[in-house]
Formats: structure tokens, sequence, C-alpha cells
């Protein structure tokens, strides 16, 4: 009865430890910001030990993104994910301002205001701790981005780079704390980023950030783990005996 009711309990936990396996394989959103949420914009927007800010490119007087000079916006809908406001956001959408959109600055009368990435705006994020990343989705204006688009991004362990969107995915697969990434580009900026980087700049428009993976735990760690945990019974049982 112990023999059988050992063997079983040996069953289930292969078993678990195979779960865990396939699920650290797999390849799905840490951070989904294409989620159906209500929208909301803010600086930064809090997502646990992430922080996004909304900011833009201001010319030859400041070459440098500031991502504090606009605000980050939330967009929820089909295809969508965290944008820019231009200016700051009005939580209540009243006066005219469309209730599903509060992408709207105040200017006597609302004015609109876009809440995708065009040109010279720049989101910041900012993590609290090192991140392994392995991609950032991409979607275009509520719609898949148009294939081999290419997008401006910047980390502060890689620097500057032109990556490629593939299935709207921008693949990163190494480590970070802050990175920043890039709707179109002024000509300014372009000349800029030529002359100083030595790389092309996107002409991507339109774009929202649909999310953030992490690298995920490889299968070999869980696989190491349960060898261990069956050592470690072994060794209890030849203790006991």
């Amino acid at each position: 009865m112990n023999r059988n009711l050992s063997k079983l309990l040996q069953s289930l936990a292969g078993a678990v430890v195979l779960s865990m396996a396939s699920m650290s394989m797999a390849a799905s959103y840490d951070y989904d910001f294409d989620a159906d949420e209500n929208e909301r914009g803010g600086q930064p927007l809090n997502f646990g030990d992430l922080n996004v800010y909304g900011g833009k490119l201001n010319g030859a007087d400041r070459p440098n993104p500031n991502v504090r000079s606009a605000y980050a916006y939330l967009d929820a809908g089909n295809k969508s994910g965290i944008g820019v406001c231009k200016g700051s956001v009005d939580n209540s959408a009243g006066g005219g301002a469309p209730s599903a959109n509060k992408c709207f600055t105040k200017s006597g009368a609302y004015a609109g205001s876009d809440d995708n990435m065009q040109n010279k705006d720049v989101l910041g994020f900012v993590f609290d701790t090192e991140k392994e990343i392995a991609n950032v989705g991409i979607n275009g204006a509520h719609q898949d981005v148009a294939p081999k688009t290419q997008v401006l991004i910047w980390t502060n362990t890689q620097g500057f780079d032109l990556l490629t969107v593939i299935a709207g995915k921008i693949t990163l697969g190494f480590k970070l704390t802050e990175m920043a990434i890039f709707g179109s580009m002024s000509d300014f900026y372009k000349t800029y980023m030529a002359d100083n980087f030595r790389i092309g700049t996107t002409t991507a428009n339109n774009l929202y950030i649909a999310g953030i993976n992490e690298v995920p735990i490889p299968a070999a760690v869980w696989l190491f783990g349960s060898a261990l945990l069956g050592l470690t019974g072994l060794r209890r049982r030849k203790v006991a005996v």
C-alpha cells in the first residue's frame, strides 16, 4: 500500500515537472499591454516593476530623447497597446471628448492628440531590476504591423540599434534595465543618428508597444531541480533504513 502510494506520488511529481518545463519554454507575454484594459495615461504608467514614460524628440536643440516630455498612454481595443499622448491626459474624457479615448488635451476646446507612436514620439521603459528580455511585441494602427518594419531601439546595455519586426515582434535576447523605442524620426534626427552612430533610422509610424517577453527559464533547470529532489529523497530513504 505504501509502495503504491509512493509510486503514485512520484508519477504526479513527474507530471508536474514536465508541465512546468513546457510552460517555461512557452513564449507568453510577461507584460501584456494589448489586453482589454481601460484606457489610461500618465507619467509614468506603472506595471508592477516596470515604469513606462512617454516623450518627444525635440530637434537640434536637444538631440537626446526626453522621455518625460509627453505622456505614456495605454490604448485599449484591437491590436493596440502603449503609445504616446502629446499633452497631459484628461481622465475625465468629458466635454465632447470621446469617452473611449482619454488621449485628449484641453486648449479651450478639446484638441485631438494621437495615442500611438508617430513622428518624434519615444517611449521609455525602466525596470526596477535587470531583466533578460526575449522580444518586444509591436502593433500598427490597430492592425498587424507591416512585415520587415524597422524600428529604432536603445537599451542601456546595447546602445542604439535598428531592428526588424518579424511576425509582430522585435527579437532582443539580452539583459537590460532601461529601454527606449522610437516612432518615425524628424529629418534632423535621421542625420544626427547617421553622423553619430552610423546607423539608419526608422520611418515606422502609428506604432503601439503590445507587450514585452522575458526570456523563459530553460526546461533543463526544472529537470535538474527534479533530479536533485529525487537524490534527496533517496538519501533520506537510505538514512531511514
